[in-house]
C-alpha cells in the first residue's frame, strides 16, 4: 500500500522515566530493585507469531525477547513488527519499570508508529502508553523504561505490555522492588484470531495499536490476536504457508487494493486467491474464514498502474467464494463496513482513520461468530 513519508506518534501522558539513545543494559540485583530478565519463568508472552531469546547488542551475557512475523516486504523490515504482541506477568511490585529496547530492525523509511500502551488487571488509561522519542520515520535504536502505575492497590497485579504495530521492539526485562513476588499470569484467550492482509491489517494509519481494527475485532470478541497484515502486501499463494502454520482458529483476510494499485491482472489475482485458500484448506479443512472486499476508496484516489477498477477486484473475491462453495468461507463486503465517507479515512485515503477503524470492527464483528472447538 502507499504511504506518505509520516510517522504517526500519539503524544499523550507518557509513563516513562528514561528515553536513551543507547541500549539500557539489564542491571544486577541490588538493595534498591531486583532485575527479572525476559526468559524468566515468570514472565509469559501471547499474541505473536514467533518469539526468541536473543543476545543484547550491548551485553553479550544478556537476552531480549525478540518477535519475529517471518514474512516480511523487501526494504521495509515489517516482519519485526508485532502488532498487539503481548508481555505478561503478575507481581505484587510496587514499583515495576519494563525495559524495552526499539530495536533498527524496522527499515522502513515510509512509515513507522511506535505506539504501544499497558494494562493492569485487564484496563488501561490514558497516559498507559509508550513510544520512542524520536519523532521521525527514520530513527536510530532507543531504551525505553516503561514505569508502570504499582502499588496503586496493594497485592498481586496482572500487567500486560501491548506491542506496536508499526515499529520493532524487543523486551529487556523488568525491575521491581526487592521483595516483590511473581505468579502465574492468567492464561490469555485459548481462540486464535489470525488477521490476514494488508496495510490495513497491518493497523496503518491508526494512532495507536488498540485503534486498529484487527486489535478492536479481538478485544470484542474475546480471541487472542495473531497479526499477519504486511504494508505493500499483494496477493501472495506462499503466504498460505505461514497461515496454517499458526494453527489460528478463526481467520480474517483482506487482500486486494495493492493487487489493484500494482497493476496485477484479475485472472492473477484470482489464481492467486484460489491457490491461497486451496492451501489452508489443505491443513485445516474447516477452520472459519472471513473474506473481505476491499473497503471504500473515493474516485480521487487513482493509481496510474491500474488495470481495471477496484470493484471488478471485488467482484472477483465474490466469485471465488460462490465457486467454492465452502459453508466455512464467508464473504464480507468491505464496502459496507466503513461509510463513504473520507472524514473516515486518512490523507492516503486507502487507510482508515481511528474513527474508521472504530467503525470497521464494529460491523465486522457483527458479522463474525464463536468457532465451535
Amino acid at each position: 500500500m502507499i504511504f506518505k513519508s509520516r510517522v504517526l506518534l500519539s503524544w499523550s501522558c507518557l509513563s516513562l522515566v528514561c528515553l536513551c539513545s543507547a541500549p539500557a543494559v539489564a542491571r544486577a540485583e541490588g538493595p534498591a530493585s531486583r532485575f527479572v530478565a525476559p526468559d524468566d519463568a515468570s514472565i509469559g508472552y501471547s499474541d505473536y507469531v514467533h518469539m526468541e531469546f536473543v543476545p543484547s547488542p550491548v551485553a553479550p551475557s544478556a537476552r531480549l525477547a525478540r518477535f519475529d512475523r517471518v514474512l516480511d516486504i523487501p526494504g521495509k523490515g515489517y516482519r519485526w513488527d508485532s502488532p498487539g504482541a503481548r508481555i505478561r506477568f503478575r507481581t505484587n511490585a510496587t514499583s515495576v519499570k519494563a525495559l524495552l529496547y526499539f530495536n533498527e530492525l524496522h527499515t522502513s523509511a515510509s512509515a513507522r508508529n511506535s505506539n504501544g500502551l499497558y494494562l493492569i488487571d485487564g484496563s488501561g488509561k490514558s497516559g498507559w502508553t509508550f513510544h520512542t522519542q524520536t519523532a521521525q520515520t527514520r530513527r536510530a535504536p532507543e531504551s525505553v523504561v516503561v514505569t508502570m502505575a504499582a502499588g496503586w492497590v496493594s497485592g498481586f497485579h496482572n500487567y500486560e505490555l501491548i506491542l506496536p504495530y508499526g515499529d520493532s521492539v524487543d523486551f529487556q526485562g523488568v525491575e521491581v522492588n526487592p521483595e516483590a513476588r511473581f505468579e502465574a499470569p492468567p492464561a490469555r484467550p485459548a481462540l486464535r484470531y489470525l488477521a490476514y492482509g494488508d496495510s490495513i491489517t497491518h493497523g496503518f494509519t491508526a494512532s495507536s495499536i488498540d485503534k486498529s481494527y484487527a486489535y478492536l475485532v479481538s478485544k470484542k470478541m474475546g480471541w487472542q490476536l495473531v497479526n499477519l497484515g504486511l504494508g505493500g502486501r499483494a496477493s501472495n499463494v506462499s503466504d498460505a504457508r505461514m497461515v496454517t502454520s499458526l494453527k489460528a482458529d478463526v481467520i480474517s483476510v483482506l487482500m486486494g487494493v495493492n493487487d489493484w494499485q500494482g497493476g496485477g491482472s484479475l485472472k492473477r489475482y484470482r489464481s492467486n486467491m484460489m491457490g491461497f485458500f486451496d492451501a489452508i484448506r489443505a491443513e485445516q479443512a474447516n477452520v472459519p474464514i472471513y473474506y473481505l472486499t476491499s473497503l471504500w476508496v473515493p474516485s480521487s484516489w487513482n493509481p496510474k498502474g491500474q488495470v481495471a477498477d477496484l470493484e471488478s477486484y471485488r467482484q472477483v473475491a465474490r466469485e471465488i467464494v460462490a465457486e467454492r462453495n465452502d459453508a466455512n468461507l464467508h464473504l464480507v463486503e468491505g464496502t459496507e463496513l466503513i461509510d463513504r465517507n473520507a472524514a473516515l479515512f486518512d490523507v492516503t485515503p486507502v487507510h482508515p482513520n481511528d474513527k474508521g477503524f472504530a467503525q470497521m470492527s464494529e460491523r465486522l464483528s457483527a458479522q463474525m461468530h464463536q468457532p465451535a472447538k
